[in-house]
């Protein structure tokens, strides 16, 4: 419990630090990208992927969300920094009660977003999931939501090179309620009788100035879809606060997940208002542990040999088929060089293939002294991309280790990188760097 807390602390630290823009003032992107310590305006915190439905029924059909808007007839305009993609959206009474976030994923540089013409944030990495509240800044009736690709800017420096087409993978925009589930860590043991002992940690998100008291309900479904655990809580909200609702269980017989036997359960949070449903999202998890023993990484208590591949996402078909081509050449991990979409970590973790997945940076720079990793003006943006693959992912079961950057001289951001990564696993997950020749911001 005491690791739960000290990851929701560092969660917490890490809004603050993401967000500080907005007290120190408004730059506009054009400008801000090009320093390396600007590395954000208005950009939310990290956290899992999911998407919150109405209804139970909604969610179990497990298609299209009522509270997902998929963004799409895009204008497209080619301008000097980049590529403006421009849409609309009309507002109504249906939001009144609503937030308002636009989730970008897999652009191929910095972003910058816009409505009705003026700029609203900014964020210096683009590849992953990009999140931005736009509650307060879109009207009544018609609205235009603007994303900007930027061509030139600081971060570059430190980025895998992308191919030339200055796009995004998808833009949604969600509307999840004014108290809402922002994130959750589901940390899974076992105890000496081979029982598995969840820690489940719910974050609920209050935009509202006053309190209310809403009930946060979950239940834990088997792989063979029986609940096997549920229980709820009662939280009074504070104004604008994010609290953190832990619950424990202890699931006997359990079926532990593994590469040769990837066991899923099936999580589901949802939450009571004055005796009205308000939200019901839901997870894969699975019950296993990860650590080191001697430099040998150690999967549910037993050594288990490391072979991995480079593998990147195309589409679900097809990298299912090469996660079963490589399972059946042997292979039983894959790394990647940047963050994927969320998608690609489902499908490793119902294939049974482990991943380490990167931050994204690559910066090879051979002189030490001129590199951006022993720069501390680069700090804030090595943090962010460790913090932001690190929270993308930290909930599949696949993910056994990470590492804090794919290529890129070792020095002074690596090293702040690696120990803030320490700091919020609650587990003995691995944190590598295969470029650290030795030096100790590497656990393998």
């Amino acid at each position: 419990m005491k690791r739960i807390a000290t990851l929701f602390w560092a969660l917490m630290s890490l809004s603050t630090l993401s967000l500080s823009a907005q007290v120190e003032g408004y730059t506009p992107a054009a400008e801000a990208l090009g320093a390396p310590q600007n590395t954000a305006h208005a950009r939310l915190t990290p956290r899992s992927a999911f998407v919150c439905y109405p209804s139970r029924e909604q969610m179990e059909a497990g298609g299209k969300s009522d509270l997902a808007i998929p963004l799409s007839s895009w204008q497209v305009d080619s301008l000097a920094e980049g590529v403006r993609y421009t849409t609309r959206f009309k507002r109504n009474y249906r939001y009144d009660d609503k937030q308002i976030v636009l989730r970008i994923e897999g652009a191929t540089g910095a972003v910058s977003v816009a409505t009705n013409g003026e700029e609203r944030g900014y964020s210096a990495s683009g590849i992953g999931r990009l999140e931005f509240d736009l509650t307060k800044h879109l009207v009544e009736n018609n609205n235009t939501i603007s994303i900007t690709v930027h061509r030139n800017y600081a971060a570059r420096a430190i980025e895998p090179a992308h191919n030339g087409e200055l796009t995004f993978a998808r833009a949604t925009l969600l509307t999840p309620p004014r108290v809402a589930v922002a994130d959750y860590v589901a940390r899974t043991s076992f105890n000496k009788q081979g029982d598995g002992l969840l820690n489940l940690g719910i974050v609920m998100q209050s935009f509202l100035l006053n309190s209310k008291e809403y009930t946060i309900y979950y239940e834990l479904y088997s792989p063979e879809g029986k609940m096997v655990s549920s229980a709820n809580k009662t939280l009074t909200t504070r104004m604008l606060s994010r609290d953190t609702v832990n619950f424990f269980a202890r699931i006997p017989q359990v079926e532990r997940w593994s590469p040769e036997n990837p066991n899923l359960y099936r999580l589901v949070v949802y939450t009571r208002h004055e005796n009205r449903i308000k939200e019901f999202n839901n997870a894969e998890i699975g019950f296993r542990t990860v650590g080191t023993e001697e430099g040998k990484v150690l999967l549910n208590g037993k050594e288990v040999e490391i072979k991995g591949a480079p593998l990147a996402y195309t589409t679900a078909e097809q990298t299912t088929e090469e996660l079963r081509r490589l399972k059946k050449e042997g292979y039983n991990l894959v790394f990647t060089s940047r963050p994927q979409l969320d998608e690609f970590y489902t499908l490793c973790d119902r294939e049974g293939m482990m991943v380490c997945p990167s931050a994204d940076i690559t910066s090879p720079d051979a002189d030490y002294a001129t590199s951006p990793s022993n720069n501390p003006a680069w700090k804030e943006a090595y943090l962010w991309r460790a913090m932001a693959v690190y929270h993308a992912t930290k909930i599949h079961p696949s993910v056994v280790m990470f590492s804090i950057a794919n290529n890129a001289q070792n020095g002074i951001c690596l090293y702040e990188s690696y120990l803030a990564m320490k700091a919020l696993d609650g587990e003995t997950r691995p944190f590598i760097y295969p470029n650290a020749e030795g030096e100790w911001n590497s656990d393998l």
